[in-house]
């Protein structure tokens, strides 16, 4: 039998670690220049080994990565990385000759993402997958029509994606339905989730909201520091919601946090590097904010590489009576009611009308009359006001104008001012004038109540 001494057993352990076809290993120097690659990156990047060595790293992952990981010497462990068509993890350790920095070795940490997703669910504890049920999946986006099957195509292809996406569309009609479950179905499903509704957060805390702080980076500041919303987010997704309502100052940094993949606190000097993809939603046509200079093109371009527009309730009318039967399920199992669908009649009429609200106006509409029916079987001639009735009593008119401006546009328009006007009036009685506590009872921002407060006519003072 023959006997290998230690010298042999050495030599073949290392030779099978360098060339060992579960595990990928490749050396590159500060120049970015590819000095080794093992038979298992050459099969990542398909090409052979040859064909690798000696080329540059540029050709095979983006600036912004490439510049982070010529930047810091230091060890990096868990850091993802697209390289060529595919997405790995990698762990990154700095090579040195004669104490000199000279480059970086690679190495797979898992053969490929969705192995590293697997073994995060057998590890990581119960709750952290719990906390990702209450958001929305593709079984809550609802619709057959034509227009419905394109928006689940392009969700299903956005979901094996990575690239940042946009997603525009009226107000209320499921974009942040849709997000989420673009997030769940996600190779980042078990990452954290974290939207910010970037027209909800005053001007001035809205940079150290997204970026955090450093300790004692201003007066009040908490003494350990702050994380933000994008180093809550590093790993999974950050849903930046009404985007078309960031100032343009923060639009710039925005940019700048997108392009380089890393942030700074405010008030540090020290970077944080990002793993995060941004999904951004808004109901404002940015083209034309573009034009008249308040969104920013380059930003745009960043975040609309790819994009999902979500139709109107009036674009898909055949949709509509699945979007009533699916929201008063949801409803009735709220309310604890009994009710079970609509009379015929009842369901043309909501169909007839053009919904300027989308679904969200049609979902409150419908607990409206789930709330004063007592019947099974919704009828909504029993209802005193419906959105149709241009005078307050249901006359059994309809109107299917689909153009904003007409008296009904205006009529619907006019109920909401003074809704709104009813409701900040109490609150403000109710606080004896204080804002901020009114803000809280009515479950917004000051600043969102201070902006009410002068589109209303209301006195500010």
């Amino acid at each position: 039998m023959y006997a290998l001494n230690r010298a042999d057993i050495k030599q073949n352990l290392i030779s099978n670690i360098i060339e060992g076809n579960q595990e990928g290993l490749m050396v590159v120097n500060l120049e970015g220049e590819i000095l080794f690659c093992n038979a298992y990156f050459a099969n990542l990047l398909k090409r052979a080994i040859h064909e690798v060595e000696g080329s540059s790293i540029e050709d095979y992952i983006s600036n912004g990565a490439l510049e982070l990981l010529l930047r810091d010497p230091k060890a990096q462990w868990g850091k993802t990385l697209t390289i060529g068509n595919c997405q790995i993890i990698v762990h990154k350790t700095p090579f040195y000759v004669e104490e000199k920095w000279m480059g970086f070795i690679l190495r797979t940490v898992f053969p490929n993402v969705e192995v590293a997703k697997q073994f995060a669910e057998r590890i990581l504890p119960k709750k952290l997958h719990q906390a990702d049920s209450k958001l929305h999946t593709c079984m809550d986006i609802i619709g057959e029509t034509d227009p419905m099957l394109l928006v689940k195509k392009m969700a299903r292809k956005a979901s094996r994606s990575i690239s940042n996406l946009l997603v525009t569309g009226e107000s209320g009609t499921g974009k942040t339905i849709m997000v989420e479950a673009i997030h769940n179905r996600s190779s980042r499903s078990h990452a954290p989730f974290v939207k910010v509704n970037c027209a909800a957060i005053p001007e001035n805390l809205l940079e150290s909201e997204l970026f955090g702080y450093a300790p004692g980076a201003f007066t009040g500041a908490h003494k350990d520091g702050k994380m933000g919303k994008f180093e809550v987010a590093n790993g999974g997704t950050l849903f930046l919601d009404e985007i078309g309502d960031m100032p343009l100052y923060m639009q710039a940094k925005m940019l700048q946090a997108i392009q380089d993949r890393r942030i700074e606190r405010v008030g540090s000097n020290t970077f944080v590097e990002l793993d995060v993809r941004i999904i951004a939603a808004t109901n404002r046509d940015l083209k034309k904010m573009i034009k008249l200079g308040t969104f920013r093109e380059d930003l745009y371009y960043r975040l609309k590489v790819l994009e999902i527009n979500m139709p109107s309730l009036r674009d898909i009318k055949t949709d509509i009576p699945r979007y009533a039967e699916g929201l008063l399920m949801k409803i009735t199992q709220k309310l604890g009611t009994g009710h079970k669908g609509f009379t015929p009649e009842s369901m043309a009429k909501i169909m007839a009308y053009h919904w300027p609200g989308n679904v969200r106006q049609l979902e409150n509409f419908i607990e409206q009359a789930a709330n004063f029916i007592q019947e099974d079987i919704i009828d909504v001639d029993q209802l005193s006001k419906v959105p149709w009735d241009k005078s307050g009593v249901n006359s059994h008119i309809m109107y299917t104008s689909k153009d904003p401006n007409d008296d009904l546009s205006t009529a619907l328009n006019d109920l909401i001012e003074d809704t709104e006007k009813q409701m900040i009036s109490r609150a403000l009685i109710k606080c004896k004038g204080n804002k901020t506590k009114a803000a809280d009872l009515l479950g917004i921002n000051r600043t969102v109540l201070y902006k009410k407060l002068k589109r209303l006519n209301m006195p500010l003072k």
